[in-house]
């Protein structure tokens, strides 16, 4: 790719995200909103932005917890310790998000795939034990709503350790 590097580096989040199949939602030229499906976090909602030097990745993971703060927050802190392109933090309103950045010069397709990799591993690995830790009265009331109509147990309670 040649010609204006804001072009070409927006370009390249473009093809990226494109190949990827993910949806993309531009509320700017260099910013875009999509949405990473997961496994245990089924849909992770990701903010790109791209700025003179640096290509910044934020994703919802949670909103902010009702309880057992604490807790989850060593929990996700120990996890910030590991070596990683990505890691928690708190957005304005407390909800806890995952951040990462990379150099605009090293913006390349495998790199920018790496990050949204990385930013899918660490949300679905977190996140139920975060909402275990973070949400166990809403869990167990819906829990107990869905044994009264004779609904199957929620899927986050099953297996869930003892103490969490």
């Amino acid at each position: 790719m040649g010609g204006d590097p804001d072009e070409t580096a927006a370009g390249l989040v473009d093809q990226v995200l494109e190949r990827l199949g993910l949806d993309v939602g531009h509320a700017h030229a260099d910013r875009w909103d999509v949405v990473l499906p997961g496994e245990r976090k089924r849909a992770l909602p990701v903010r790109l932005e791209l700025d003179a030097r640096t290509l910044r990745v934020t994703a919802h993971l949670a909103r902010p917890l009702d309880e057992g703060h604490a807790q989850a927050y060593a929990h996700l802190l120990r996890r910030n310790a590991r070596h990683g392109p990505v890691h928690f933090a708190l957005d304005g309103d407390d909800g806890i998000v995952l951040v990462g950045s990379m150099p605009r010069a090293a913006l390349d397709e495998e790199s920018l795939d790496r990050l949204l990799g990385a930013l899918a591993t660490e949300a679905d690995e977190a996140f139920e034990r975060l909402l275990r830790t973070g949400f166990r009265g809403y869990i167990d009331h819906e829990q107990a709503w869905r044994d009264r109509i004779g609904l199957p147990p929620n899927p986050i309670d099953r297996g869930r350790p003892s103490g969490t």
